[in-house]
């Protein structure tokens, strides 16, 4: 054969199909020098998708069927087209990878065209994906048993050379074999195309691509000839993408796919140098012998958004011979620093269950890189905090320059604390006190989360490391809460961070980040843009990081209780007043346009800080955190709505965004569940803490406590019975809400007011009497089929007043939330766990559970059918017909009555009966008859129970759908009240521990890929009804899960001390056999822990802990850089546990023998 002959047709051998029948089936292997997940027959799954990591900020996602989309930091920077998941699937063979072999056999030259769609597979194919256990490479193989070929490709990232893509081509016969190839990468995009350009005028960017190819470097390189822009001006492009390769014999070099259909006619090929106004590729077209039992390598290099002067480095590189073997130690170092990354948030474990240990690695991964990961361990780099403050505060910054400047390199955070107070700025010791220095942390966009724009940045301009974070709020901070449980000394200042984000009316901004918050504006050209605030996820996420705080350091938040240290929010958001919000409580904030401009041109003066509410003196004004928890719960009590829960009408959903029509007129039982565990907690852990001095609080606040004391004392009444009247629950909303609208208003007028003193005991008494109301609804929404509420609707009256609540179906939110809410005994969760398990909302064939029952819904036809005695007794829609009037109503060919097809809903209906009231012919019937009709429309379409997107789609949140955050969330309430159960000595301890691993067994990673429709260990957000798991990587399961694993190894943290008490553990994890855990330190080095036969290990605050199965009793071990020290039972005491919690570097190993109490599952 010649690259540049063509192939007789004749001598062509058609492919036949591959066998159907086989299964997928999953393994871990050891291949390509590490450890990776294995899906054999990965074909006859359906396409899936992958997020394909790396430590820098390169990102690669790629489905399972070849197609694919990558760059570098974010969507703009796109290398291969960033397109929605569903396009990237079709675009397999069309954009990234392409293979196509003529290959000579004793029968003539048989095509073949690895990774082509089924029906074009070569005769007896099989394939076969490999997923690193880290998630930073991934390959491709194929092979064809007739040929006796395997061809395999794998994607890897160099955080300095861009992307690699490694190729194989294996002779598994005896005999040599002689093929032609061609091989290479299809549009490939130039720099400079935006994402905009890209979806909406990618022919007009064809027009204004050139590639060009420099064959002493086989360096292709793309741009565009200049800046894309519609106005008279020159506007130069002067960055490129780049494509190189390395290890094929001569080849023939393509900058086109125009030539490809030639190839696969074995028509002959011409090289190409140059082409332009064309899609750009990148192919290589070569002839070459492949021994017997041998295997050709050659490889591709592919990087974006390089300078002249970075193609010149490259070219030389590639001149000079050195550049494949710099790319490759490039990407060997790139793996090696993200396993430094999960390293240093403990993801690295060991015992029997490898999949397991690889499923807690692949969680802490995908946790920090959402929330991030602390760069320096607990110590803080004293420059980036001076940065911050001079981002943040200007004023501050100039006040304390020369102490800023004369702080060392790096200080812990109590050291630089000590240097903020001393000075009596609060301004100063608040940013201290938040700081928090990250990095690694992105928001969780990809292409199967289109709504969501990710940015990485982990290096500046000058390849210095960044130090940075940025995330939705309700987001962020889960995943803070896991990785703290590592970092224990940034847990208050999570805390402090939430704090001083959080509003006068009581909730928080849309988006954290590194030097402040953001909110949203209104954009009327975006259909999902939108303004509001959620409640449930900041009443439970604070609370957790409240009680995390307080295992870990008993009373360090207790000063803060009396302080003034935290800030207020200044979001240009206003709350509508009652009387307003009961009249519309869908549309209740009103965006002050002026305000948000005033505060932006402040900030660009002042810093950030300009975005926090200022006292009288023009500072931010600080208060302590009696009070910033005291108005959280308040304003949650203000929206109680007795028998149902709290009131959404802030213009957002819950956790669930689908449920979004519950705006309004929901009522979550979900809220209310989490802030009986806020309030027991402030009450009891917190507010017993002041004694009986008392405590400053603004004097709005206090009024708004008086307000809602007065209202609940009022209703005491209501507390004696089950049942609750409809003017009963009217009167108590009505006297709660005025007086958190009362409160509203005085603030937006004139501010907090000054503080006055209060004693902890008034406010004690306040919660205590929110606490009964709040226990009384909750023992009340447990429902006829013995699973509680999670929302209900509810419904004003007049004449007389009065407030019905109307049930919903069930939903698994309400079960996880009452279980989180402290509320049940062990005996009633065994007995909720075991309905659920029977439950409509348990789904047997994934062994696991919905968010809500899944229904069939009508068919197109069975829809919008008016019943005939509906229309026989309206007037209206009697005349309207007889008229032939079809605006409102229409008869159908078979005499069906429907409302006009553009009446999607009642106020369109609204809109067209006020138009036919305008019409003199129309206006008495529609006077008289209108509403009734509007009934009609409610009876066919059921609006008002309508809950959201949730109930209309089937992916996502939908219907059918497993959204795996909240089963995650299932299985850590479940474990909460197993450990609470054995501490108690229940007897339904053992009931729980069932419980909890049959929830646990249903999760992906225990699962075959035929079962979970992608690689196990991975985690994805959903599994729709009628295919596998859909959105990879970022979803908040992985924080729970992170926690529950915690949970099963029995690290317990109590009163500032650490125990290993895993009392549920399974003898399934202990190694049979001797085994060493490799954990990569920071300093680049790899530390080997020996595991004695019958132990495990892993690392916790840094420091490896190993289990062993010991007779005797238990005792635990612990050595420093002096000496070893020893304990009867499995607790450290109070010094070593505070030391290991700092990271001070003085405990450097913890061995436990369980001794004979110990009883593994």
């Amino acid at each position: 054969m010649n690259v540049s002959s063509p192939v007789s047709p004749a001598s062509r051998i058609s492919p036949r199909p591959a066998p159907s029948n086989a299964t997928p089936t999953g393994s871990l292997v050891d291949i390509f020098g590490g450890r990776y997940h294995r899906i054999a027959h990965s074909d006859r799954l359906a396409p899936f998708f992958m997020n394909v990591v790396s430590s820098s900020d390169l990102w690669l996602f790629v489905a399972s069927n070849g197609g694919l989309t990558a760059g570098r930091s974010d969507a703009e920077q796109s290398l291969f087209p960033y397109q929605t998941v569903d396009r990237i699937y079709d675009s397999a063979g069309v954009s990234g990878p392409v293979t196509a072999l003529w290959v000579a056999t004793a029968r003539g030259l048989v095509l073949w065209r690895p990774f082509a769609p089924a029906t074009a597979a070569g005769a007896a194919v099989t394939r076969t994906l490999y997923k690193s256990v880290e998630g930073d490479r991934l390959w491709f193989e194929e092979t064809n048993t007739e040929l006796g070929l395997v061809f395999r490709y794998g994607w890897s990232s160099a955080e300095n050379h861009g992307l690699l893509r490694r190729c194989e081509l294996e002779n598994l016969t005896g005999e040599q074999i002689s093929v032609r190839l061609v091989d290479g990468l299809r549009n490939i995009l130039p720099s400079g195309v935006s994402l905009r350009l890209q979806n909406v005028s990618s022919c007009l960017t064809d027009a204004y691509k050139t590639a060009e190819f420099f064959p002493e470097s086989n360096l292709g390189v793309f741009s565009l000839a200049a800046a894309i822009v519609d106005r008279a001006i020159a506007l130069e492009s002067l960055r490129a993408s780049i494509v190189w390769s390395d290890g094929l014999p001569k080849p023939t070099v393509l900058l086109s796919d125009a030539q490809l259909g030639a190839f696969l006619e074995g028509g002959a090929l011409t090289p190409e140098s140059h082409r332009r106004g064309v899609r750009c590729s990148y192919l290589l077209a070569s002839e070459f012998i492949v021994p017997a039992k041998t295997t050709t390598r050659w490889m591709f290099g592919a990087d974006i958004g390089l300078t002249q002067s970075d193609v010149a480095a490259r070219r030389a590189l590639a001149r000079s011979g050195q550049l494949r073997a710099a790319a490759v130690a490039d990407a060997d170092a790139s793996t090696a620093k993200l396993r430094q990354l999960v390293a240093a948030a403990d993801g690295f474990q060991r015992g029997a269950d490898d999949t397991t240990t690889t499923h807690h690695f692949t969680n802490v991964l995908f946790n920090i890189m959402r929330g991030g990961v602390f760069a320096e361990g607990h110590a803080i780099p004293t420059g980036d905090f001076a940065a911050v403050v001079a981002r943040r505060n200007r004023a501050a910054a100039q006040r304390h320059a020369a102490l800023l400047a004369s702080l060392p390199a790096t200080l812990t955070r109590a050291e630089l604390l000590a240097h903020a107070r001393a000075t009596g700025d609060a301004d100063l010791a608040r940013l201290a006190e938040e700081y928090l220095p990250l990095t690694f942390s992105r928001r969780h966009g990809d292409p199967s989360r289109p709504w969501n724009k990710f940015k990485i940045r982990v290096r500046d301009e000058k390849g210095q490391r960044v130090l940075a974070h940025e995330g939705n709020w309700r987001d962020i901070f889960q995943n803070w809460e896991a990785l703290c449980v590592s970092y224990p000394e940034f847990i208050d200042s999570a805390v402090a961070k939430f704090l001083s984000a959080s509003t006068a009316d009581g909730y928080n901004p849309y988006r954290v980040t590194h030097t402040g918050i953001d909110w949203e504006t209104p954009d009327h050209e975006d259909p999902w843009a939108s303004i509001g605030y959620w409640g449930d996820h900041q009443v439970i996420y604070l609370q957790k990081l409240l009680e995390w705080s307080g295992r870990y350091h008993p009373g360090r938040l207790h000063a803060a209780l009396r302080e003034a240290r935290y800030a207020y929010a200044n979001v240009p958001y206003r709350l509508a007043n009652y009387a307003d919000t009961r009249r519309d409580p869908r549309v209740t904030i009103q965006f002050e346009s002026e305000k948000h401009r005033a505060i932006v041109a402040r900030e660009a003066e002042a810093g950030t800080d300009a975005r926090l509410i200022a006292g009288a003196d023009g500072r931010v004004l600080h208060v302590n955190l009696t009070e910033k928890l005291l108005l959280l719960a308040l304003t949650r009590m203000t929206n109680f709505v007795a028998g149902g829960g709290i009131w959404m009408n802030t213009q957002r959903p819950e956790w669930n965004d689908a449920n979004n029509a519950l705006v309004g007129y929901g009522v979550s039982f979900v809220t209310l569940a989490y802030l009986r565990r806020m309030l027991a907690h402030v009450q009891g852990e917190l507010l017993s803490a002041l004694g009986s001095e008392s405590v400053a609080i603004s004097s709005r606040v206090l009024d708004l406590l008086r307000g809602v004391h007065a209202a609940l004392d009022a209703h005491r009444a209501m507390l004696a019975s089950p049942a609750i009247a409809p003017a009963q629950r009217r009167s108590l909303l009505d006297a709660l809400a005025t007086a958190g609208s009362d409160y509203r208003e005085a603030v937006y007028r004139s501010g907090f007011g000054a503080a006055q003193s209060v004693t902890p005991q008034q406010l004690a008494a306040t919660l205590a009497l929110a606490l009964e109301f709040v226990d009384h609804t909750l023992r009340n929404g447990l429902r006829a089929d013995g699973l509680y509420q999670s929302y209900s609707r509810l419904e004003f009256t007049e004449s007389p007043a009065g407030l019905e609540v109307h049930e919903l179906y069930p939903m698994l939110e309400g079960q996880v939330a009452v279980l989180s809410s402290g509320l049940l005994a062990p005996a009633e969760v065994v007995r909720l766990l075991r309905v659920l398990r029977d439950s409509p909302l348990h789904r047997a064939d994934q062994r696991s559970y919905l968010l809500y029952p899944d229904r069939q819904l009508a068919g197109f036809l069975a829809r919008n059918t008016i019943p005939p005695e509906a229309v026989a007794s309206s007037p209206l829609l009697n005349a309207l017909l007889a008229a032939g009037d079809d605006r409102v109503v229409v008869r159908d060919a078979v005499g069906a009555h429907r409302f006009q097809a553009d009446l999607a809903n009642a106020d369109a209906l609204r809109e067209r009966l006020a138009q036919l009231a305008r019409e003199p012919r129309w206006s008495e019937l529609v006077r008289a008859h209108g509403a009734a009709a509007e009934e009609v429309y409610e009876q066919v379409f059921h609006h008002r129970a309508f809950t959201g997107r949730s109930g209309s789609m089937f992916g996502y949140e939908g219907l059918g759908c497993i959204y795996w955050h909240m089963v995650a969330k299932l299985l850590l309430a479940v474990q909460e009240n197993l450990v609470a159960a054995e501490a108690q000595h229940a007897p339904e301890a053992s009931a729980l521990r069932e419980c909890y691993y049959e929830i646990r067994a249903g999760l992906g990673f225990n699962k075959t890929p035929a079962e979970y429709g992608a690689f196990p260990t991975d985690p994805y957000s959903h599994t729709p009804g009628h295919s596998g798991a859909q959105q990879p990587g970022m979803t908040g399961q992985v924080k729970e899960e992170v926690l529950t694993r915690w949970g099963e190894l029995g690290v317990r943290v109590e009163g500032g001390a650490l125990a290993f008490r895993p009392t549920f553990l399974r003898a399934a994890e202990f190694t049979v056999a001797p085994a060493t855990l490799r954990v990569p330190a920071g300093d680049g080095r790899e530390q080997s822990v020996a595991i004695p036969a019958r132990a495990l290990a892993f690392t916790f605050c840094g420091v490896p802990v190993i289990y062993q199965l010991t007779r005797g009793a238990a005792r635990v071990r612990w050595t420093d850089a002096a000496d070893a020290h020893e304990l009867a039972g499995t607790a450290l005491d109070a010094a070593a546990s505070a030391a290991l919690f700092a990271r001070t570097g003085r405990v450097t190993r913890i061995e436990v023998e369980l001794g004979d109490e110990f009883r593994p599952l």
